[in-house]
C-alpha cells in the first residue's frame, strides 16, 4: 500500500509518484507538465495585403505530459524493483492515469511516448523522467449511472367513504437525469434491457433522438450496448444493429444537467434503460 505524501498527487498504472510505500520505497515528483490545456488544431492563414489571418475551426489535440522526480529505497534490490515497476507502468499500451488535486480526483488513459530515462544516484535512488500522451485530452471525472422504465402509471384509487380516501398512483417517468460537473461534453453510454420493441432514446436538452425501427425486437434477456462516441450499437455485447437505426441522434454528455427519455415502439413492462457518464473538464 502507497501512502500518498501530499494532497495533491499523480498516479499512473500502479505507481503513486508521490507517495511511501510499505516497503520503505518513497517516490518524489519534482516536475510535472501537461495537465493544462493541450493545444489547438487552428491553423492561421495570413490574409494577403491586409492585416490578420483567416482559420478554421479548432479542436483540442492529444495531451502530451512530462514528468520527473526521485525514487529513494531502503536497499539497492527495492530499488531495482521500483525501476521495473515504472517501467511497467509507463507502457506502450493504454494505462490509467490519475491527478488528484487537494482531493479532486480526475484521470485518463495515456501511452508511453519517449524513453523512460533514469539516471542512478548510488546503488538506492535515482531520477528518472517519462513523457506519456492522452490521445483523449479530456480529465474525466467519476463514472455516473442511472436507470429507467418505460414510462407508466400504475395503480391509483379513490374510495367515496364520507371522508375521501385516496391511493396514490405508482408513476415511472421514463427519464434519466445526469448531472456533468465539468466544462467540456464527457463520454456516454447505454444499456437496453429487453424485452423492449423499436427503443427511443431522447436527449430532451437538444431534442436529439436515437430511434431504432419497430422491426428490432428485445426478448427477455437479451440487451443492446450503446457507445453514443464510437455510434456503435452491439447486440448482447456481439453483433451490430446500427442497421435498425432510423434516426441517428447521438447525444453527448454535455455540461449541466442532462436528461434522456426512454420511449419505445410499444409498452412491455420488463424493458430497461441504463445510462453511464463521465464528467469530462478541457
Amino acid at each position: 500500500m502507497a501512502v500518498p505524501l501530499a494532497l495533491s498527487y499523480v498516479s499512473i498504472g500502479a505507481v503513486n509518484l508521490t507517495s511511501r510505500e510499505d516497503s520503505g520505497v518513497e517516490w518524489i515528483l519534482e516536475d510535472f507538465k501537461g495537465w493544462g490545456s493541450p493545444a489547438g488544431s487552428l491553423k492561421p492563414t495570413r490574409k494577403p495585403r491586409q492585416p490578420g489571418a483567416w482559420g478554421g475551426l479548432s479542436y483540442s489535440g492529444e495531451r502530451p505530459m512530462t514528468l520527473k522526480g526521485t525514487c529513494i529505497a531502503p536497499t539497492a534490490a527495492l530499488a531495482s524493483d521500483a525501476l521495473d515497476r515504472l517501467i511497467d507502468s509507463v507502457s506502450l499500451d493504454s494505462m490509467l492515469f490519475a491527478v488528484v488535486e487537494s482531493g479532486r480526483s480526475r484521470w485518463c488513459n495515456v501511452r508511453r511516448d519517449g524513453d523512460v530515462l533514469p539516471v542512478w544516484i548510488g546503488a538506492t535512488a535515482f531520477t528518472y523522467s517519462v513523457q506519456v500522451v492522452a490521445l483523449d485530452p479530456r480529465k474525466l471525472g467519476a463514472t455516473l449511472t442511472a436507470s429507467t422504465a418505460l414510462p407508466s402509471t400504475t395503480g391509483g384509487l379513490t374510495i367515496p367513504y364520507t371522508i375521501p380516501y385516496s391511493i396514490n398512483a405508482v408513476q415511472v417517468t421514463g427519464q434519466i437525469s445526469l448531472t456533468n460537473v465539468g466544462n467540456v461534453a464527457g463520454p456516454v453510454t447505454a444499456r437496453i434491457d429487453g424485452p423492449c420493441v423499436g427503443p427511443i432514446i431522447t436527449h430532451l436538452g437538444t431534442g436529439i433522438a436515437l430511434v431504432f425501427s419497430s422491426s428490432l425486437v428485445l426478448n427477455a434477456g437479451e440487451w443492446l450496448d450503446l457507445n453514443y462516441e464510437k455510434r456503435q450499437v452491439l447486440a448482447n455485447g456481439q453483433s451490430s444493429r446500427n442497421g435498425y437505426i432510423t434516426s441517428r441522434g447521438w447525444s453527448a454528455f454535455d455540461p449541466g444537467q442532462n436528461t434522456w427519455s426512454f420511449t419505445a415502439a410499444s409498452y412491455t413492462a420488463g424493458a430497461q434503460l441504463t445510462i453511464t457518464a463521465m464528467s469530462a473538464d478541457k
